[in-house]
């Protein structure tokens, strides 16, 4: 099994998807299929980030997993997944009328 600090290797903001391609392409070179990837020290985590993590996670032939992100990363990681969707929220605010002149 393979550890990653994800703050080592791209720091404590994760907000470009190309620091996840250049990661994504260095956990593909490791031998062991069993990565553990650890966001502690990640602050932050941009929705395009977090989108871009799932979509490389589930195109690698690796099984990963992560551990102990932040209540903010794991919010990030739920809005992308669908979990945490706005659409609920919406769809409770009651119908506007307008009216044009």
């Amino acid at each position: 099994m393979k550890k990653i600090i994800l703050s080592k290797e791209i720091g404590t903001n994760v907000v470009t998807r190309t620091s996840l391609d250049t990661l994504f392409s260095k956990l593909k070179k490791y031998k062991s299929k069993e990565i553990v990837v650890d966001f502690s020290k990640i602050t932050f985590i941009s929705r395009s980030g977090a989108d871009e993590y799932i979509k490389l996670k589930k195109s690698i032939r690796k099984n990963i997993k992560e551990v102990n992100q932040s209540e903010e990363v794991k919010s990030m990681f739920a809005v992308i997944s669908g979990a945490g969707s706005t659409v609920e929220v919406y769809s409770q605010l009651p119908p506007v009328r307008i009216n044009t002149i």
